[in-house]
C-alpha cells in the first residue's frame, strides 16, 4: 500500500493490527467469562497468534483496497460483512472437509450431541447441525460488522492532502 491523500501505510498496519486485537478479544470474551479471568494467558497465548495470521492473511489485503479511499461508516459495515464471510466461509470449509475425512474413515463412530439435539454423525452435519452452524455463522459475521465499525471510530475518515 503506498501513502495517499486519505491514509498512510501506518495507518494501514494499525488497522490490520488492532483488527485483530479487538476480533481475538470479543472471539475471547465468551470463554474467559465462563472460565474465569484465570484462562486469559492460555486464551492469549493460543488465540493472538491465530488472530494475527488471519488478519494479515485475510483482513489486510481487504482493507488494504478498502483505505485507498475514504471509510465511510456504510462502507465499514460492507467491508465488515465481506470480510467476516469470507473468513466464515474459510472455515466452514475446512470443518466439512475435516467431517468429511473423519465419515471416510470406517473404524470410527463419533456422535456430537444428543436426543433431538445431535449436530452430526460421523462428522456429517445433520439439519440440526446445519441451523446451529448458520445460526453461529451470522453472529460470527454481525461481529465482523462491530468489529469494522470499531477500527472506523478509531482510524476515522481519512483525511485529504
Amino acid at each position: 500500500m503506498k501513502d495517499n491523500e486519505f491514509y498512510t501505510r501506518k495507518d494501514w498496519h494499525w488497522a490490520v493490527n488492532l483488527s485483530a486485537l479487538v476480533g481475538w478479544a470479543v472471539v475471547s470474551a465468551p470463554f474467559v467469562l465462563g472460565s474465569g479471568f484465570a484462562i486469559i494467558p492460555w486464551a492469549a497465548g493460543f488465540g493472538l497468534p491465530i488472530a494475527f495470521l488471519i488478519c494479515w492473511l485475510i483482513v489486510a489485503p481487504a482493507l488494504e483496497r478498502v483505505m485507498r479511499k475514504p471509510v465511510t461508516w456504510l462502507r465499514a459495515i460492507g467491508w465488515g460483512i465481506v470480510v467476516s464471510a469470507l473468513i466464515a466461509l474459510v472455515s466452514v470449509a475446512i470443518g466439512r472437509l475435516l467431517g468429511l475425512i473423519q465419515f471416510m474413515n470406517p473404524n470410527s463412530y463419533s456422535q456430537l450431541g444428543g436426543g433431538d439435539a445431535i449436530q452430526s454423525v460421523d462428522g456429517i452435519l445433520t439439519a440440526y447441525g446445519w441451523w446451529v452452524l448458520g445460526q453461529r455463522t451470522m453472529i460470527f459475521i454481525v461481529f465482523g460488522v462491530f468489529i469494522a465499525l470499531i477500527i472506523r471510530l478509531i482510524i476515522g475518515p481519512g483525511r485529504k492532502a
